[in-house]
């Protein structure tokens, strides 16, 4: 068998004299997943199966990093740290560490090289907060360190309990600190059986598994399970005991995350070590503490929660008049009709066809869809073609803006038109040059938003192209001046293939297959080495910029390739997964974590991109889809179309049906949007997801840690769809309380957390409401536009207390200045046989002449018909009442009720 060498630090060979196999050392792979020990010493490496990942190492010296000096400060302690073997001259001779402790329930900690310059991620690019002017006090986390003199360790304690939380000494089973030029590892123990999540992107389980590395690395992969993927999120949450805590490595370099029963180590090939941790202790707090650290979440437009029907195979402008068509005569909601790259003109950036896209036409077509209170988005990929007389190439030659090869030339890669160059966000100039662009092409074609694709960068050459066409020299002769490792001036640096090798592409494949070269050079000498995973938020930034200039509404960007903030100017999709049941049960945990990882606008390819869908898949994935944050149908042309009207009537039957659910739920999905951009300072920030697994709602129930076939969106409402082919029940876990079919109004029986077999025919996926909450909703339309001009509607499911509460956020859904908001509470008791409802207003928003009245109220949980109904002290006429036994519910209609006052409703039972 082919061994796979992994690791190969040039310093760390076998014959170096004083090396040993010394188990407390730090350890560096040699071999492959799988190696036997016979393999392993036939590398003259060390064996040591009983002991910590990996088993197979090359012989170590007793190398370590001691405290030199120690300095307890305002806000934590400053520290110096000194190799002990300085024969090693990766390695780095001395080290800063700087522990803060920067508010109650988060800690920094950042280990740096003193002497050398080493790349970290600009804050104007990933932001960070600044450290506070003073201590915060009654901190929920401990920090021990060693003393002066001592091998470097640190751990961090939960205060209220005692518990180690992160633990980075030797003795907890896992590395000590290590410190090149381009390998850094550190881990911390963990207890058995470790309840971890996030380090995205990777088509996985929700809950990660042990025993399994996962690697950070931007690549363009089909969605194969556990490999690398289009993003690199460097966060994970610890669930232990219905106690939460975060931990988030702010590094954009290349690394692996090994995951083991005991213990977690990263190895990180390059960069520092910059941690922030996040104490909770609530799983939906952390999250809230993480998006401000990196960036909440952006409020969409309004329209961006509606419907959305897209595929690459739709070869002319008929064919986009045919979708409309098609789903308005089947009566299916929809908000926005997309393009792929088949719009263009040979596949190039901000071009159009004139023969099957002519402009006019194009123009015609979208000028229609605003009337109809429709939209337009198109694809625009980063790579642009390198052509002269192309206004998009000319114009970068002139501005210099697009990213150099290692000879400072143009880097030629290859996409969809040939030969392309990329731009070079980190330019100062890009910003403008991209501007200037999208200025163009609106003249054009008046898009509503556009999405952004293949920016991990993908490229269809390993590195550059040969036979790229002519390249010209750039404006200026800035070469790499910064962020050189010592190994270039000993041995060569090889960024391609470093010493240690990543498991990219779950091969340990060279870093540039698919993608650029490593030593391709951004502004000012920066490598691609270092910030290859950054170009998917560079990108989201610049293109974000542009659309508000240019439109001064909110802006949409879909992005496919991502990092920690991306979720501020952006909302991604899962990229190119396959019409499978596989792939229709991990788009939940795609879309799960992403919420995590700061990115609420979410979703999957609805019925899958890869394959051919058939009409059971589809009507399930419709199912799911329809409650997806970001909901869109999207197909590859190779495969046949899946538009919910293409199969058959069932299937268009059960899409209306699902879209018509979603289109009424939207003011709440709204609210939780709303709720998500907000800073957790903010007396309006309950939550940070809008979709959520069911152990942030129940973190102390132990069974909801592995359910990702089930999930909850906001506080209310549990999905639980069909995943199997041909079932027609599903078995969903109902955590304690009480449960409402969403469809029905039925109350289910009062539960203390066990699992149900619910029948699902095809026409059907359970969805339940949850006792104590308050919904708020409209009627459906076949836009959302339309649906938002229907007056409005509250679910109120009480739970076995007779108590529920809830919200409703309002603006225009469309201006960036939201200050012009009113947000409306609802609040429901009881108490002694009387039940009150009520309503708190704040803000202006609902003053506006235009602003649908409340006309529907159904309240969930009502054992007999009310006596008597008043409304701010005033009775109910009858006719308004209506009490369903079946249900044990009741509705009051044709209330007529202004949102901006608000009101009293009293009920007696």
């Amino acid at each position: 068998m082919q061994l796979l060498l992994l690791a190969i630090l040039f310093v760390l060979v076998s014959t170096s004299e004083g090396k040993t196999c010394n188990g407390n050392g730090y350890r560096t792979d040699c071999g492959h997943y799988g190696i036997q020990q016979y393999d392993c010493e036939q590398l003259d490496c060390c064996w040591s199966p009983k002991d910590h990942i990996p088993w197979c190492f090359h012989q170590n010296p007793d190398t370590v990093y001691r405290v030199k000096t120690l300095i307890k400060t305002g806000l934590g302690y400053e520290l110096t740290l000194e190799m002990t073997d300085t024969q090693i001259p990766s390695a780095l001779p001395l080290l800063d560490v700087s522990i803060t402790f920067e508010t109650e329930d988060r800690l920094h900690v950042k280990i740096s090289d003193p002497e050398n310059k080493r790349w970290q991620v600009p804050k104007e690019v990933s932001p960070y907060p600044d450290p506070p002017s003073e201590a915060p006090t009654n901190t929920q986390y401990e920090v021990t360190i060693a003393d002066e003199g001592e091998e470097f360790w640190f751990a961090v304690e939960r205060t209220v309990n005692g518990e180690s939380l992160f633990n980075s000494s030797a003795s907890s089973g896992v590395e000590f600190l290590t410190y090149h030029d381009q390998y850094l590892e550190i881990g911390t123990d963990l207890p058995s059986n470790p309840t971890i999540y996030g380090l995205g992107e990777h088509v996985s389980s929700l809950r990660l598994r042990t025993g399994q590395t996962y690697t950070l690395w931007n690549f363009d992969a089909p969605n194969p399970v556990d490999v690398n993927l289009y993003s690199s999120h460097p966060f994970y949450l610890d669930l232990r005991d219905g106690l939460a805590h975060g931990v988030y490595l702010r590094n954009s370099n290349g690394m692996d995350v090994t995951l083991n029963e005991q213990s977690l180590s990263y190895k990180v090939i390059g960069g520092i070590l910059d941690f922030y941790f996040f104490l909770g202790p609530e799983p939906e707090t952390v999250i809230q503490q993480y998006h401000d650290v990196i960036g909440r979440p952006h409020l969409p437009p309004y329209w961006a929660l509606g419907f959305h029907q897209s595929r690459y195979g739709y070869p002319n402008i008929q064919a986009l008049k045919d979708v409309v068509a098609d789903y308005h005569e089947h009566k299916l909601p929809l908000d926005t009709i997309w393009s792929d790259i088949d719009y263009m003109d040979e596949y190039k950036d901000f071009t159009v066809d004139p023969t099957n896209y002519p402009e006019g036409e194009l123009k015609a077509f979208v000028d229609q869809l605003h009337t109809d209170g429709q939209q337009y988005v198109v694809v625009i990929d980063p790579g642009i073609k390198n052509e002269e007389s192309y206004k998009p190439y000319d114009d970068g030659v002139k501005a210099g803006v697009f990213i150099k090869d290692k000879d400072d030339k143009f880097f030629v890669g290859k996409v969809w038109p040939g030969h392309t160059v990329f731009p070079d966000f980190f330019h100062p100039d890009a910003d403008q040059y991209w501007h200037d662009q999208i200025a163009s092409f609106l003249d054009i074609v008046p898009v509503d938003g556009l999405w952004i694709n293949m920016n991990e960068i993908s490229n269809f050459c390993d590195g550059e192209c040969s036979g790229g066409g002519k390249k010209f020299n750039t404006t200026d002769d800035k070469r790499i001046e910064e962020f050189v490792y010592k190994d270039e001036k000993d041995v060569g640096f090889n960024p391609n293939s470093p010493p240690f090798a990543i498991n990219n592409k779950g091969s340990r494949a060279p870093l540039n297959v698919k993608t650029l070269d490593m030593d391709a050079l951004h502004y000012d000498g920066v490598l691609e080495y270092n910030v290859h995973n950054l170009y998917g938020l560079m990108e989201s930034i610049s293109t974000k910029l542009a659309l508000g200039k240019l439109s001064n509404k909110r802006p949409f960007v879909l992005t496919r390739s991502s990092f920690p903030g991306s979720g501020k100017y952006a909302a991604k999709w899962t990229g190119n997964n396959h019409a499978t049941y596989d792939d229709l049960y991990y788009s939940i945990s795609g879309m799960l974590s992403l919420q995590m990882f700061g990115l609420p606008l979410s979703g999957s390819d609805i019925c899958g991109y890869f394959g051919d869908s058939n009409a059971e898949l589809c009507a399930r994935w419709m199912q799911l889809g329809a409650f997806y944050p970001f909901s869109r149908n999207h197909n590859n042309k190779g495969a046949t179309s899946q538009e919910p009207y293409a199969f058959d009537e069932q299937v268009t039957d059960i899409s209306r049906h699902v879209l018509n659910a979603r289109y009424s739920l939207l003011p709440y999905y709204y609210t939780l949007f709303h709720y998500a951009s907000r800073p957790i300072s903010s007396t309006n920030s309950p939550a940070a997801t809008v979709t959520r697994p069911l152990f942030f709602e129940f973190p102390d129930d132990p069974n909801t840690y592995d359910i990702d076939r089930q999930f909850m969106v906001g506080n209310g409402l549990l999905i639980s769809p069909v995943l199997t082919e041909g079932a027609v029940t599903v078995s969903a876990y109902f955590p304690e309380g009480r449960w409402y079919d969403f469809f029905t109004n039925k109350r289910e029986t009062k539960f203390g957390g066990e699992m149900r077999t619910l029948q699902a025919p095809l026409e059907k996926i359970p969805v339940h409401v949850r006792g104590g909450v308050i919904i708020p909703m409209q009627q459906p339309s076949l836009t959302t536009s339309e649906a938002r001009k229907t007056p409005y509607q509250l679910l109120v499911a009480l739970d076995p207390c007779g108590v529920a509460q809830g919200s409703l956020y309002l603006d225009d859904g469309i201006s960036v200045d939201v200050s012009s908001y009113s947000l409306i509470t609802y609040d429901a008791s009881s108490n002694e046989g009387q039940t009150s409802l009520t309503s708190k207003v704040e803000g202006t928003y609902a003053d506006g002449p235009d602003i649908p009245p409340l006309d529907t109220i159904v309240v969930l949980g009502v054992a007999t018909e009310p006596s008597s109904v008043t409304i701010n002290e005033k009775d109910v006429d009858a006719s308004q009442i209506q009490y369903d036994s079946d249900s044990s519910s009741f509705t009051l209609s044709k209330l007529q009720l202004p949102m901006k006052d608000k009101f009293t409703i009293i009920w007696s039972e």
